[in-house]
């Protein structure tokens, strides 16, 4: 399947790898990675949503439209708020494909995924830090992470 199709939401492939990443399914694994860089585009795209979407309004409070002067001060005032900032600057870069990540940092991302979701969803939840089973809670926020995808306005050619 050519990436580079009219109406491919990359990010959709970044979920399915993350899923197969997490319940460990090795031949799935390796044929997402035969494609590097459309792997890493997508893995990209992915954990820039992620950030976006779940992570910075969950955890921290922050929604998506919050002006850049309260970011910027939180960033400042908070160090865990600023290396997140940092890393989705860095998935921003990775979505559009300035920076191509190989096949091991891909994984790299996809861990990242896995645990920022972990995170959210136990923030959401009040759960201790060490209760939580990965593969019973990534899976499920992934679908409904797909099913959000799949019903945007946007351009999916978009990051």
């Amino acid at each position: 399947m050519e990436m580079m199709s009219v109406g491919t939401d990359w990010r959709l492939l970044g979920c399915a790898y993350v899923d197969f990443f997490v319940q460990q399914e090795k031949e799935s694994l390796r044929l997402l990675e035969e494609h590097p860089l459309d792997l890493s585009i997508s893995l990209g795209r992915l954990a820039y949503v992620v950030t976006d979407q779940v992570l910075f309004p969950c955890v921290y409070g922050v929604p998506t439209d919050t002006s850049y002067q309260v970011v910027d001060a939180l960033r400042r005032a908070d160090p865990e708020f600023g290396a997140a900032w940092v890393r989705r600057s860095r998935y921003r870069r990775q979505g559009m494909g300035i920076t191509m990540r190989p096949v091991r940092r891909s994984r790299r991302c996809a861990t990242d995924i896995a645990r920022m979701l972990c995170r959210s969803w136990a923030h959401e939840h009040d759960t201790p830090k060490g209760k939580i089973l990965v593969c019973d809670i990534v899976p499920a926020m992934l679908h409904d992470l797909r099913l959000k995808l799949c019903h945007l306005s946007e351009d999916p050619a978009d990051p």
